[in-house]
């Protein structure tokens, strides 16, 4: 009899925590409608579509879920200064940082273990560091290259990798004084770029020399070059280090390499999904799954990591690209 009870009290505790386990949240700025969805990953629908500054591109989620920060880039007579902030349960706005000098911010990240985001301002030539709890721009650093763009963390967090496209080159920061520490030269066109898990190497992508270029983080010299047939716009590496996923906007594929022997694994046509012009990608925390933003089609497409096959995809607004992932499930 104690076991029966025991097994129905666990039960019950399973059915009360299940659905907050289950129903996750994918963020998605919607660049071209400035708005940004939030879809809830367990129905697949989206349950709020938000305003937020003008051309919202790259995002970045609070380590607890609960916050999503959204740049406010550029566009035709419209250059922004603005991060926006919104509570992901509610997907109301809660609060605007303001990042002064610093023009059109693009690239994003959360750093790990404080309040704080790091990006890019790429009319200022520079990245910055905010304090979303209080609201207030920190810190700046000059890169002093011409598109600096993307940005991508150090596991340890105390480096910052810069891509610059009109200059070709990636821009080494501090994180500890936020200074500058290097630049490095890469392909022509340099915009993707990631950090293996085990902190060892920088992937990036140039895009108008068609290449993924990987460097050493200790040396920082060039130790391989995979030359690809589209644009590599967007590089991501899966969690557990293995796999290397890149979007081809120009093809509308995802192309998989194997992380170790730099060799294709496959590609994924997305036009089976009626999707087009694939640039951010996300994998899922768990590696399960990967999501692809085609902002050529106003959707996201979900695809199975196990054999890399397409799951569905869900309806965002027009412009679809920037994304962010939350474990946290809308509040009714």
């Amino acid at each position: 009899m104690r076991i029966f009870i025991s097994s129905i009290i666990s039960l019950a505790i399973l059915a009360l925590y299940a659905p907050s386990i289950m129903a996750q949240t994918l963020v998605v700025g919607n660049k071209r409608e400035h708005t940004v969805s939030f879809i809830d990953l367990k129905s697949g629908t989206e349950y709020a579509r938000a305003k937020t500054g003008k051309s919202p591109h790259e995002i970045a989620v609070s380590p607890d879920g609960k916050t999503a920060v959204v740049v406010s880039y550029r566009g035709p007579l419209f250059t922004g200064n603005k991060l926006h902030l919104f509570d992901i349960a509610s997907g109301e706005k809660t609060g605007v940082v303001d990042l002064g000098d610093n023009k059109a911010p693009h690239g994003l990240k959360w750093v790990p273990g404080t309040n704080r985001v790091m990006g890019t301002t790429e009319s200022s030539q520079s990245a910055f560091l905010a304090d979303v709890a209080e609201m207030k721009l920190v810190g700046s650093a000059k890169t002093e290259q011409q598109g600096s763009h993307m940005v991508a963390l150090a596991p340890d967090h105390q480096t910052a990798y810069v891509a610059n496209i009109n200059s070709g080159s990636f821009t080494v920061i501090d994180m500890k004084t936020f200074d500058k520490v290097k630049d490095v030269k890469a392909g022509e066109g340099t915009e993707a770029i990631a950090v293996s898990p085990d902190g060892r190497q920088i992937w990036v992508g140039n895009n108008n020399s068609k290449s993924i270029m990987i460097f050493d983080t200790e040396s920082l010299k060039k130790q391989h070059e995979i030359k690809t047939e589209g644009i590599p716009i967007r590089v991501e590496i899966s969690p557990d280090g293995q796999s290397i996923a890149v979007s081809e906007p120009d093809l509308s594929r995802v192309r998989i390499y194997d992380a170790k022997t730099y060799t294709p694994i496959t590609s994924i046509d997305l036009s089976d999904a009626d999707a087009k012009v694939p640039v951010t990608l996300l994998f899922a925390p768990d590696g399960t799954n990967l999501w692809v933003a085609c902002t050529g089609s106003a959707k996201v497409v979900e695809v199975d990591t196990s054999n890399w096959s397409i799951i569905r995809s869900f309806a965002a607004g027009e412009g679809s690209d920037g994304l962010g992932y939350s474990p946290l499930k809308r509040v009714p």
